[in-house]
């Protein structure tokens, strides 16, 4: 493959259409980033709000998802109340009075909740522990099955018995320093 120097020509067409298109898109997310996103509806507020009540009727299902009449009757309630100008924080103390704080979606983090939005983190920090101790242990293993030659010494008594053998067949003998195949 040769190397061409630049043909700065042919760049410079490639500029002139490339850099107006740069502009333009970074005009545009500028554009984007800086106007406001304007007040969110009380429709979304609502919607929102709707995610966040469980419906003391249907367990398990937001009062966004039930059809029960209760819920049906809860969304009304939240529109009204956001209607009033109350804050979501308001809207949810008004139900956790009327319902318990069964009817959040989300436990508070406080109390005995607090178990609820520890158990992920403290399972998945010790699963990260067995995990570290497991790979430790095979790493080490590893090591230590590698670092052991075995000992002449202890093989001699071994290999004169194959020495005996071979000369039983008449294959032939080992001699002393060799590998241990036949010669």
């Amino acid at each position: 493959m040769l190397l061409t120097p630049l043909n700065w020509s042919s760049l410079g067409n490639l500029l002139k259409f490339v850099l107006p298109l740069l502009v333009l898109m970074a005009a545009g997310f500028l554009i984007s980033c800086t106007v406001k996103e304007g007040a969110v509806s009380l429709e979304e507020q609502a919607q929102a709000l709707d995610k966040t009540l469980i419906c003391p009727v249907c367990p398990g299902e937001t009062i966004d998802q039930s059809q029960a009449e209760l819920a049906r009757q809860m969304r009304a309630i939240v529109r009204e109340m956001l209607a009033q100008g109350r804050s979501a924080e308001e809207i949810k103390q008004f139900f956790v009075k009327r319902y318990g704080e069964g009817v959040l979606a989300s436990p508070p983090k406080r109390g005995f909740n607090l178990v609820a939005w520890a158990t992920p983190v403290g399972g998945l920090a010790l699963g990260l522990l067995l995990l570290a101790l497991v790979l430790g242990r095979m790493t080490r293993g590893r090591k230590a099955a590698s670092d052991e030659e075995p000992d002449e010494v202890a093989l001699r008594p071994y290999l004169a018995m194959v020495d005996a053998e071979l000369e039983k067949e008449g294959i032939g003998t080992r001699k002393e320093g060799s590998s241990s195949e036949g010669e």
